[in-house]
């Protein structure tokens, strides 16, 4: 076969970044609108679109296109890639939230044009999971496509990527950047963050020869776009007369699947592993905007639980698809201007209202609370001005009971069967011993365990702590392919950390049951103030110290921890989607926890709940709170430094003998769901060794997705209620396999960090 050069004209879609939404979504119905012209007088001109939530819209506001839009689909001319609802940020965002991305994407698109997406083209984002071949592969993808992140010691554009479970999908890494090949009247937008070679034959030759020592003599794959690029009517022209005096290798305007197809991945090379992370500030920049994230996510989770067990209906599509375009990466990633970030608070408060108005109405006037887990939960909260001691078993009504405690002096100890803390009397943990093993957790003195640390950070939105100019003098924040020099920043734990000041603290006994300790204090350095209230609890039944934190911030460019110093960080995992990973040091998105433990597995993990900047060095393990960061040189971003903001964050600890995957699992779920009302019933299901990534209802059926979260082959065991008769095996989206009877009983076989959907018919 003869090497080709494939074009992808297209353009990425910035839903919000430097201008508000409303701003990039009129250049947008441009950008399509040109399109559309060019392709109806070129039949050859092929174009492909990212998002599904722009071309909904378009769709919608545009009916009069609708019928050249289809002719131009069946036609082979208008492509998706990836056909996602929103091109998201791939490193923040549930596992569920993927699924969902592919699942409304690819839903509109069947629904208007009839397409489905087989490439799933990430131009734009700072990280790629191992998760990631396995959900992609199961929603029906093909082919992943990435500019960023591409691990130096591979280098090569065109392989075969092995996610954590041992699932393989092709994959291409654009090397020379999504930007790609530039036609001289073709409007750019942020043309200053990118750099493209002019459509000239010495340009594509230029991009050819970089690309071919990556790829060799493979067909290759170049784009024709980039932020918000306004395609050239001139280009057909250009090209076919460029394939006329043929003094490079034949050009046309394609599809990655097409382009896909002329590339031998059978025998390319297969990477085991991930590509993170870069830009690595924005884990933590505009904070609200992850926890609001996560709150929606987890909101979801138990929603959709709920109507799933008490066989209900709740319109919960408005919910996701805000969730779902909100993950766009620079929204979620808190890369925006200040009306973005206020757009984007309001719509997820208004969600947020509409949700609780379903719990609500679900809960039928109900207020005991329910446990949507699949497993038992138990614990110690304060909950309406009393402390209640509480516990349930797996889809139950939780019971609670009062408990009354009395003030105690400090310095304290408390005690339960799975571990012994000693405090000081600032209420600070200095030993916590693992019973199990008997080893002494708490590291380093000189760091309080459980203290909040502040960092001067003169990062950006983007960038953490500072840019390295002696390395590069360009922005790190520029749209630019990682260049190969940029050094790692200096990120250690003991650089620059100072604890805030405990002005006052007190212990509230509960004997055996719990303790429960709340310090106020204040960081202070000049006129620089985030004043704060830490509250921590220790509970009888449970493993986990749950630690919630009240700040004001009162200052700008500076970055504030929680600080854990351990005694053994040997092996440092993260929580990913559906697996446990072992990264090392270095700031890194983790979905619910990261550990650090010995080489025989015990130690010590860190909870989050929607922090996702977590790090553990020089023996220190820590969760970023908040940044107070801007951008200004870019846009209006001033929001960004939040001063004069309250936040509540919550997280907590898990110390944990060998063999432990399981109980940080069910410890991190627990502490991310939150706790709905509902009637007691007889629920009629169980779902035992394995976890729920979704319960929801389809129609009249129930769908189920399960995953074993360890590297251990489990046996699920599924008690479904009688009035489901029949079962099938799905795909990503939900779609049933074949159909099998059913006795009311149901196991299956989930290998190493494996997903798997299950739909169950009346």
């Amino acid at each position: 076969m003869d090497r080709k050069l494939h074009l992808i004209s297209t353009f990425h879609h910035d839903i919000a970044y430097l201008r508000p939404e409303s701003w990039y979504t009129e250049v947008a119905t441009r950008i399509l609108d040109t399109a559309i012209e060019i392709m109806q007088e070129n039949s050859e001109f092929t174009y492909t679109v990212e998002q599904a939530y722009f071309f909904d819209e378009y769709w919608k506001n545009h009916p009069e296109k609708r019928e050249i839009l289809t002719e131009l689909t069946k036609n082979g001319q208008l492509h998706f890639a990836p056909g996602f609802f929103a091109v998201p940020d791939m490193s923040m965002p549930s596992g569920e939230s993927i699924y969902m991305q592919a699942y409304y994407g690819k839903k509109v698109l069947a629904e208007t044009v009839g397409y489905e997406p087989r490439t799933a083209y990430i131009a734009d984002c700072w990280g790629h999971s191992a998760a990631l071949p396995q959900i992609l592969r199961q929603c029906g993808y093909d082919g992943y496509t990435f500019s960023r992140c591409m691990e130096r010691d591979f280098d090569i554009e065109n392989f075969r990527w092995k996610g954590i479970d041992g699932t393989e999908i092709d994959t291409h890494w654009m090397s020379t950047g999504y930007g790609g090949l530039s036609f001289g009247n073709a409007e750019k937008i942020n043309a200053e963050e990118q750099s493209w070679a002019n459509a000239t034959e010495n340009g594509i030759r230029f991009l050819m020869e970089l690309n071919e020592e990556r790829c060799g003599k493979d067909s290759q794959i170049m784009p024709v776009g980039g932020d918000m690029c306004t395609p050239s009517k001139a280009a057909p022209a250009i090209i076919k007369e460029m394939n006329r005096r043929g003094a490079l290798p034949t050009m046309k305007f394609s599809s990655f699947e097409e382009a896909f197809s002329e590339i031998d991945f059978e025998n390319k090379p297969v990477y085991d592993g991930e590509f993170i992370s870069s830009l690595k500030g924005s884990f933590a920049t505009n904070i609200q905007i992850k926890l609001a994230n996560r709150r929606m996510e987890n909101m979801l989770y138990a929603l959709e639980t709920l109507t799933a067990l008490q066989n209900k209906n709740a319109d919960l599509d408005p919910a996701w698809k805000i969730t779902l375009k909100n993950q766009f990466h620079d929204i979620l990633c808190g890369t925006i201007c200040n009306e973005s970030v206020v757009q984007a608070m309001e719509e997820y408060d208004e969600k947020e209202n509409e949700l609780e108005n379903i719990r609500t109405e679900l809960a039928n006037g109900c207020e005991k609370p329910f446990n949507t887990l699949n497993f038992a939960i138990n614990g110690i909260r304060e909950s309406g001005g009393m402390t209640v001691q509480y516990k349930a078993e797996a889809f139950s009504a939780i019971k609670e009971n009062q408990i009354t405690g009395e003030k105690i002096t400090l310095p304290c100890e408390y005690e339960n069967e799975f571990y012994k803390a000693k405090l000081n009397s600032q209420g600070y943990i200095f030993s916590l011993t693992e019973k199990s093993t008997g080893r002494e957790l708490v590291g380093d003195p000189s760091v309080p365990f459980g203290s909040t640390q502040v960092q001067m950070d003169n990062g950006d939105n983007w960038v953490e702590f500072e840019y390295p100019w002696e390395y590069d003098p360009r922005s790190y924040s520029a749209n630019l392919p990682d260049p190969y020099d940029r050094k790692n920043l200096a990120t250690h734990a003991r650089v620059q950390l100072s604890a805030g000041a405990v002005l006052s603290a007190e212990a509230i006994s509960f004997g055996e049951d719990g303790l429960i300790v709340k310090q106020t204090g204040c960081h202070s350095h000049w006129i620089s103030k985030i004043p704060f209230t830490m509250t921590v609890i220790f509970a009888k039944d449970t493993p986990r110290i749950e630690y919630k934190f009240e700040f004001t911030n009162q200052t700008k460019r500076t970055r504030l921890r929680a600080a854990f110093p351990v005694n053994n960080s040997e092996v440092i995992r993260h929580q990913i989607p559906y697996a446990i990973v072992e990264r090392g040091e270095g700031v890194q998105p983790a979905e619910r926890f990261i550990d650090a433990s010995t080489a025989n597995g015990d130690g010590v993990a860190l909870l989050n709940r929607g922090l996702p900047a977590n790090n553990c060095e020089d023996g220190i393990m820590m969760v970023t709170l908040f940044r107070s960061v801007a951008m200004e040189y870019k846009c209006d971003s001033d929001l960004s430094y939040n001063t004069d903001k309250s936040y509540t964050v919550d997280f907590a600890i898990v110390p944990h003998g060998k063999d432990a995957d399981d109980t940080l699992w069910q410890n991190a779920l627990h502490f991310n769901t939150p706790m709905l009302c509902a009637e007691e019933k007889n629920i009629g299901w169980k779902v035992e060794n394995a976890y729920i990534s979704a319960m929801r209802k389809v129609g009249d059926d129930a769908f189920l997705r399960i995953y074993s979260g360890t590297s251990e082959e489990k046996t699920a065991k599924i008690t479904v209620p009688q009035c489901y008769k029949k079962y099938a095996f799905t795909d990503g989206l939900m779609n049933p396999e074949s159909w099998s009877d059913l006795d009311g009983v149901l196991t299956v076989k989930l290998g190493a960090y494996k997903v798997l959907g299950i739909r169950f018919s009346k």
